[in-house]
């Protein structure tokens, strides 16, 4: 038995699965913040005239990543700026962009991007943004309805050319996603249409709108197998804007106490997902409003609480998919 040799190629099998889990290690760690909040800024100019108050928010909730609208018409000099400030306060600014049409108009994310790789080659190493986010909700369109596949199939095409941009620019991609696409599937794709996004981006958000935490893992739940399976990570959004027509599925009336504990009774059952990757609250403007209104009832502020990583799903009712099309995931 020639034992330099087997030594030799042991060493060699150690050492490879080291470098490996090393890599997916890292990978792992930084999309798995379960710690950080997100949330959305689709008002960039505020960036502008009241950057001070969003860090604030941002600092006083841990925020630990800002979803920023990109406008053309903006100076590209704010968005360094704030960036610039958010990096030292260690908060990631991912570019923030979508829209219905996205997905049967390809010059639209080409447009995105050229923007972006513009703003980048001339932006310092801590004015850079982290990452792409994009909410595009193909079902808005009429099409949804009318000729479902062909908008999926142009869909999927404009998603290519929006990775392979991100791919160039060294950036993570991530997408919005409503909890009801795992009813769905896209053409000439296995598995669902949520699997599908899933796997496509380096990150999913999902628009898990309901008002109480037994619901909120509920309508997860499946999403959350499907990123184990794929070894991917997903985000839980929750929304605080009002809805006079679907309360349940904003945390507005209830309150930023009753959010919190909610959250917090989410994480207890799914946090031991190795899925999981934190909450996100939509949007900035909605949960501002909302902390006002709880502090003006209640007399002190509530911040977010993210301690708590324990737990397992729930079972409970999944809703209607037609109803939660109509209400899941629009930008206020």
């Amino acid at each position: 038995m020639n034992t330099r040799s087997t030594f030799s190629r042991c060493l060699v099998l150690c050492l490879l699965v080291a470098w490996t889990a090393g890599s997916f290690g890292t990978s792992t760690a930084e999309a798995r913040e379960q710690d950080g909040f997100s949330t959305w800024v689709w008002n960039p100019w505020l960036l502008r005239t009241s950057s001070d108050d969003l860090l604030q928010f941002a600092a006083s909730n841990d925020v630990s990543t800002l979803y920023v609208q990109i406008d053309a018409e903006m100076d590209k000099a704010d968005y360094a700026a704030f960036i610039r400030r958010a990096s030292a306060q260690n908060i990631r600014v991912y570019a923030l962009d979508g829209a219905p049409r996205w997905a049967t108009d390809r010059s639209l994310p080409q447009a995105f991007l050229s923007w972006l790789t513009a703003y980048q080659s001339s932006a310092g190493a801590d004015e850079k943004f982290s990452g792409i986010h994009v909410d595009v909700e193909p079902y808005l369109l009429p099409e949804w309805e009318s000729s479902r596949d062909t908008l999926l199939t142009t869909w999927k095409t404009s998603t290519d050319t929006l990775l392979e941009g991100a791919k160039n620019l060294g950036l993570r991609a991530e997408a919005d996603m409503p909890f009801w696409f795992d009813e769905h599937r896209m053409p000439g794709e296995k598995g669902t249409l949520s699997a599908w996004m899933i796997g496509r981006f380096d990150g999913v958000t999902i628009m898990a709108y309901r008002d109480s935490a037994e619901q909120i893992a509920e309508v997860a739940k499946n999403e959350l197998a499907e990123a184990e399976k794929l070894g991917k990570t997903l985000r839980i959004a929750v929304e605080s804007n009002p809805s006079a027509e679907t309360p349940q599925v904003t945390f507005y009336e209830e309150g930023t106490e009753f959010l919190n504990s909610q959250l917090e009774a989410v994480r207890q059952k799914v946090g031991s997902s190795p899925a999981f990757a934190g909450f996100a609250v939509h949007d900035y403007a909605g949960w501002k409003k909302m902390q006002e209104k709880s502090t003006a009832t209640n007399g002190k502020p509530s911040r977010a609480s993210s301690s708590s990583k324990t737990g397992a799903a729930v079972k409970s009712v999944k809703t209607d998919p037609a109803a939660a099309q109509k209400n899941a995931g629009r930008k206020k």
